[in-house]
């Protein structure tokens, strides 16, 4: 990482410490390391730690069931990017750019170029992300894979970016092993539980905690300073400043999307990037995780994905011949299920006051972001276990004991699973009641 922002992230931890703000430093210790951890849902994938704790004794992998984002995309609104380069443009004929303002500029048009007019296109390191993905998979759970005449089914979201997502995941595949019987679908049906909908009522009360979230002010001169020689002239050709400051970090997030190299992330002052992760990682999880102000809600939806996860696991212990069911999706029904099912971390209840200090966004949901389950049987007898990997890291479900390590027995975790659907279902049904008006 370059120098420049070494020295920014910092003084951001002084600041932070000085200003008594309810961030945990660990967090912005980990921004520091990978500064793209600011843009939350638009980090590129990163996954592991990676680590195969040892099965109970006679145990071997036989199946898996795995939900995986689409990979590495391009940004939203190509408007973003023409405001932006119009604003430096106009300051560049005034002769107001500095050298980081031109940069600024050149980087802007090439995500401009890049974007080429579709919002949300997968991009190469997109497809490397998953080529990447599978190439793991395959290597640490060849068994699952050889395992006779066993298939694997393949689903999609209509989305174009998870369709691409798919064909690179299952292209490795049949790369490493080219007798595998793969089956790929896409369609509605498919999407009740691939990108569930919920109704806007669920997440309105935890939208508007968003709103009450304090942010840090920001020197607009000193921001400004960066790109323009002269700040108060350039403020004549700036709309609004808070829209330029978004503009500026929604060019910095997502240009390792496009593989392009230069830091711009490096370039913004403290206060700006804090504010610019603080929006990104509240917004995600009060909208899509296990918010106190409207998880209980949110989650209910993530049940019908959890549905078909358990049916067909079940179908292939009672002798389906299938060797994997893979479902490509997107950041939203993730967070959701990952939270729904209670894995530690991502699944955590929290007011969110205390979300800047014990949610970190990225960890969970960057692109490409999945979740296996592997599932273990012993041919002597015994229970049908299973361990989940966020990410491709073993964790653990918040509540439930294990058998062993990340193990559980896949019984227990249904019944666990059934008792989360009754308290979903039971806040529903009192949600309802109580706001007829919503429902």
């Amino acid at each position: 990482m370059k120098k420049s922002f070494t020295l920014v992230l910092v003084a951001l931890l002084a600041f932070f410490s000085a200003a008594a703000q309810n961030v945990n430093p660990e967090f912005l210790a980990a921004i520091r390391e990978n500064p793209f951890r600011a843009g939350v849902n638009t980090c590129p994938y990163e996954g592991g730690p990676y680590a195969d704790t040892r099965a109970p004794k006679g145990y071997k992998p036989f199946y898996i069931s795995h939900y995986g984002r689409h990979g590495s995309r391009s940004n939203w609104d190509e408007n973003t990017y023409r405001h932006l380069i119009s604003t430096l443009e106009s300051a560049e004929a005034d002769n107001l750019l500095t050298a980081d303002g031109r940069t600024l500029l050149d980087v802007t048009r090439q995500c401009l170029e890049l974007h080429n007019g579709m919002a949300g296109r997968l991009t190469p390191r997109g497809i490397r992300e998953h080529r990447g993905i599978a190439e793991r998979m395959y290597s640490n759970f060849t068994r699952v894979f050889r395992k006779g005449s066993g298939s694997v089914r393949v689903i999609s979201s209509t989305v174009p970016r998870c369709i691409i997502s798919m064909t690179a995941f299952t292209d490795r595949l049949t790369e490493l092993d080219p007798a595998l019987e793969i089956s790929w679908d896409t369609g509605e049906t498919y999407q009740k539980y691939i990108d569930p909908k919920y109704p806007d009522s669920y997440t309105r009360p935890a939208l508007r905690a968003l709103a009450s979230l304090e942010r840090l002010p920001v020197d607009s001169a000193a921001f400004a300073s960066r790109f323009f020689t002269d700040p108060a002239r350039a403020f004549s050709l700036i709309d609004r400043f808070p829209r330029f400051e978004n503009e500026v970090f929604a060019v910095a997030r997502i240009t390792a999307s496009f593989d392009i190299p230069t830091d711009i992330l490096g370039m913004l002052p403290e206060e700006s990037l804090y504010n610019g992760w603080l929006g990104s990682n509240a917004y995600i999880y009060l909208s899509q995780a296990n918010s106190l102000e409207s998880g209980r809600l949110r989650m209910e939806p993530a049940g019908r994905t959890v549905e078909d996860i358990v049916a067909k696991a079940d179908a292939v212990i009672a002798g389906d011949n299938t060797a994997a069911d893979l479902r490509f999706g997107h950041d939203f029904p993730l967070v959701a299920l990952c939270s729904y099912i209670g894995l530690e971390g991502v699944g955590q209840v929290l007011p969110a006051e205390e979300i800047a200090l014990k949610w970190f966004g990225s960890d969970y949901t960057p692109f490409a972001g999945n979740l296996q389950l592997v599932f273990y049987r012993n041919n002597s007898g015994g229970d049908v276990l299973v361990k989940f990997l966020l990410n491709e890291r073993e964790t653990l479900i918040d509540g439930l004991k294990p058998l062993q390590g990340p193990y559980y027995v896949w019984n227990d975790v249904k019944t666990w699973l059934k008792g989360r659907a009754a308290g979903f279902e039971a806040a529903v049904r009192e949600f309802r009641e109580s706001h007829p008006e919503e429902s």
